[in-house]
C-alpha cells in the first residue's frame, strides 16, 4: 500500500504515470515524436495498478530497443504485417548471370499458405499472437481435411441416350503434417520479418520450441521396380501418350526433378560430351550442374532432336502444361499403383547409389544439399537387402569354418 501511496504522489513520475479514465486504469508514458518533434503520449489499458506498472516498463523498454515505430504497432493486424511481407520478399526471382540476387524461386506454395494464415490470424494484432496460439492453428490444421472436387459417373435418372451423367463430388482426405509445416514456416518468417521492421520487440516463435515437426513427416519412400518400368514403357507405346516415354527414360536415368526436365531447352543437350545441363535458374537449390546421359536416355533425346525443328531454345520435351491426364492413364494401363512421378527420381536416385556411385558424386548429380535429404531418397530393394542377408551368411560361414 506504501509503494501505492508513493506512485499516487508522482503521477508525472520520470518513468511514466498511471492514469484514470472514465473508471479504468492505464499506463501511460510520454516521448517526442520523431517526425513531428512535439511531445506525444501512449497508452495502454491496465487491470490492476502493478499491472500498470508493469505496462509502463513494457512500453519504455520497447521504445528503447525498436524505436517508436515499435509502440505505435501495437494495434497492427497481422493481416497488415503479412500483406506487408508478401509484397517484400515473396516476389519472383531475379537472376543475374545466372545466380539469384533477389526474390523467390517458388511464391506459389508460399503465397496459398500465407493465405490460410491470413484467414485465421488476419483480424488479430500481431502483438497479441502468443506461442499458444500457434500451437492452436497448428491443431485445426492437422484436424481440417483437404477438400477436393471430382467428377463422378452416375445413372441418368431420366430416359435419355446418355445413360450416365457427371456429377461433381467433393472428395475428403486428412491434411498431411508436411503441408502444415510448410504453412507455420511461413508463420514464422512473417514473425521475424515483424520483429526485423520493429514493429514488434517479442516473436512467439522464440518460446514455441520445435513446433515444425519435421520428424512426424511421413517420408516417401514408393520407388519403381524394373517389371514396372517395363510395364509403365510398354503403356506409353501409342500415339497418346508416346510423348511421356522419352521423360520417363530420362528422368529414371538422370533422378532430376520434374521442373528442371521440363524446363529443359536443347541448348542444354551436349550429345558430343554425352551431358544435360541443368541451369541454375531452373534448379531449386539454384546451382548449376551437369549430369551424363546413359545410352538408352542419349537414344530417346536424339530420337527426339531428329524429330524436331531442331531449334536449341526450344523445349526438350515440349510440354508446356500438365501431363496428369496421361500420367495417370498410364498408370491404369500398366495396372500400377501409387506412383508419383516425383517417384522417377527417388528410383534414379537409389539406382545411382546401388551401382557403386559415391555418395558424394551422387549427391552432385541429383542436385541434393543435404545430405539428411538425399539418405531419404535413398531406398532398400528386396533384392539389396537380400544381398545384405547373403553377405552376413558369408561372414558368419566363415567364422564358423574359423572355430
Amino acid at each position: 500500500m506504501a509503494e501505492d501511496k508513493d506512485w499516487r504522489k508522482d503521477k508525472r513520475h520520470r518513468d511514466g504515470s498511471i492514469k484514470t479514465i472514465k473508471g479504468n486504469l492505464y499506463a501511460r508514458i510520454q516521448y517526442i515524436d520523431d517526425i513531428t518533434g512535439k511531445r506525444k503520449e501512449k497508452l495502454r489499458r491496465a487491470i490492476s495498478r502493478k499491472d500498470a506498472r508493469e505496462l509502463i516498463k513494457e512500453m519504455r523498454a520497447e521504445l528503447q530497443i525498436g524505436g517508436q515505430d515499435t509502440l505505435r504497432s501495437d494495434k497492427i493486424t497481422f493481416k497488415t504485417v503479412a500483406e506487408k511481407y508478401e509484397k517484400v520478399h515473396l516476389v519472383p526471382a531475379v537472376f543475374r548471370d545466372g545466380i539469384k540476387v533477389a526474390g523467390k524461386r517458388s511464391v506459389k506454395p508460399s503465397k496459398s499458405a500465407l493465405n490460410h494464415l491470413i484467414e485465421h490470424f488476419g483480424r488479430k494484432p500481431i502483438r497479441s499472437i502468443k506461442t499458444s496460439d500457434l500451437e492452436a492453428y497448428k491443431v485445426k490444421r492437422l484436424h481440417t481435411p483437404v477438400e477436393i472436387e471430382i467428377n463422378v459417373k452416375v445413372p441418368n435418372p431420366e430416359k435419355s441416350r446418355k445413360k450416365f451423367l457427371i456429377k461433381k463430388v467433393i472428395q475428403k482426405r486428412p491434411r498431411k503434417i508436411s503441408t502444415v509445416n510448410r504453412e507455420i514456416a511461413v508463420l514464422q518468417s512473417v514473425f521475424k520479418f515483424a520483429k526485423n521492421d520493429k514493429l514488434i520487440t517479442d516473436n512467439p516463435f522464440d518460446y514455441a520450441g520445435k513446433i515444425v515437426s519435421l520428424s512426424a513427416e511421413i517420408p516417401r519412400d514408393r520407388i519403381l521396380s524394373y517389371e514396372e518400368e517395363k510395364s509403365l514403357l510398354a503403356a506409353c507405346d501409342n500415339d497418346f501418350r508416346r510423348h511421356l516415354r522419352p521423360i520417363i527414360i530420362t528422368a529414371l536415368d538422370t533422378a532430376a526433378r520434374r521442373g528442371e526436365l521440363l524446363k529443359l531447352q536443347w541448348k542444354d543437350i551436349d550429345f558430343s560430351a554425352g551431358t544435360i545441363t541443368i541451369r541454375a535458374t531452373n534448379s531449386k537449390t539454384e546451382k548449376m550442374r551437369k549430369i551424363g546421359m546413359t545410352s538408352r536416355s542419349k537414344d530417346e533425346l536424339l530420337s527426339l532432336w531428329n524429330q524436331s525443328p531442331q531449334n536449341i531454345e526450344e523445349l526438350v520435351f515440349g510440354i508446356k502444361d500438365s501431363f496428369k491426364k496421361a500420367w495417370s492413364t498410364a498408370m491404369k494401363e500398366a495396372e500400377i499403383k501409387d506412383l508419383h512421378f516425383h517417384d522417377l527420381r527417388h528410383t534414379g536416385t537409389t539406382r545411382l547409389v546401388r551401382a557403386g556411385v559415391p555418395i558424394a558424386e551422387a549427391m552432385e548429380i541429383t542436385g541434393h544439399t543435404q545430405p539428411k535429404t538425399f539418405q531419404r531418397y535413398v531406398n532398400l530393394t528386396v533384392e539389396s537387402v537380400n544381398a545384405a542377408a547373403s553377405k552376413l551368411d558369408n561372414y558368419l560361414a566363415n567364422r564358423k569354418s574359423q572355430g
